[in-house]
């Protein structure tokens, strides 16, 4: 018995050492802040605007605005929400994407990450960034019932909470999870982490029962990151209306290499959205 405490002990107290690791580096684990390039729209053949306006403690924020030349009171707007490692120099790609597809644009960084105010993070920071950033829309006189929100992996649920606070036309989710403390459980089920040890939350699943708008959730087949099963668990709990797309045999940051294959349905899916008087 004493030899097997002399074993036990050391392994108890490493596994502690683990979890409370965890605890105290979480926010580090999740965000992932990264500095802009000099990569733009630019680099894709599309004008666009730099734009900063501060958020709802000071920190100022910074990102793209990009429009089609052409004035059209009923263009679909979109307020793109990245996830945990990206910043708008990786999303020049993808704005040329969006603006094939129709929309116009607010492409923004949260604070610390691209060229955004340095600020500590945390879900409430993050999320009151967003709805600053909505607010930015609504004060150019762009009515709720032309913006879509799209959040991509961490950024899904940062758009998911979003919707639950304003009126958008609809909602698009990309790599979408249930939680923080879902994700975790996924990943490390060998690690004891409870609820209440979850700083951030992240609760994706709570939110899309919330929200009144359309939703679509887009999720990779080949996941790695966000398992399908995670992103279809979110999906199965969302109140209605709702669709599933399943991009098929891509991993979790390839949507831009497949998106023109799925142009149709998500065009299809913005037309009802903004057809649609959800707001009466």
């Amino acid at each position: 018995m004493k030899q097997l405490r002399i074993v036990l002990i050391p392994l108890l107290l490493a596994y502690l050492n683990i979890v409370g690791g965890y605890f105290v580096l979480q926010r580090k684990l999740i965000f992932h802040p990264v500095p802009v390039t000099g990569t733009t729209p630019k680099n894709y053949g599309l004008a666009f605007q730099d734009v900063s306006f501060p958020s709802f403690d000071g920190v100022t924020l910074t990102g793209w605005w990009i429009e089609h030349p052409q004035k059209d009171s009923n263009r679909p707007i979109l307020l793109y929400c990245h996830g945990n490692a990206d910043c708008v120099s990786q999303l020049a790609e993808v704005s040329r994407i969006f603006y094939n597809f129709g929309f116009d644009m607010l492409i923004f960084d949260y604070r610390d990450y691209g060229a955004s105010g340095k600020a500590p993070l945390s879900e409430k920071a993050v999320e009151g960034d967003a709805l600053v950033a909505y607010q930015w829309l609504k004060e150019r006189g762009i009515q709720d019932n032309r913006i879509m929100i799209w959040g991509h992996s961490l950024g899904s649920s940062v758009a998911a909470e979003l919707a639950t606070l304003t009126h958008p036309a609809g909602l698009i989710l990309e790599g979408a999870f249930p939680s923080i403390y879902a994700v975790s459980r996924q990943r490390n089920p060998w690690l004891l982490i409870l609820p209440f040890m979850i700083k951030d939350k992240f609760e994706t699943g709570r939110y899309v029962t919330q929200r009144a708008c359309p939703l679509l959730m887009i999720h990779a087949e080949k996941d790695t990151i966000i398992p399908i099963e995670l992103g279809w668990s979110v999906f199965q709990e969302a109140a209605e209306p709702k669709q599933w797309l399943m991009a098929k045999g891509i991993n979790h940051n390839d949507f831009p290499s497949v998106a023109y294959d799925y142009q149709k349905p998500i065009q299809e899916f913005v037309g009802k959205c903004l057809a649609a008087d959800t707001h009466k």
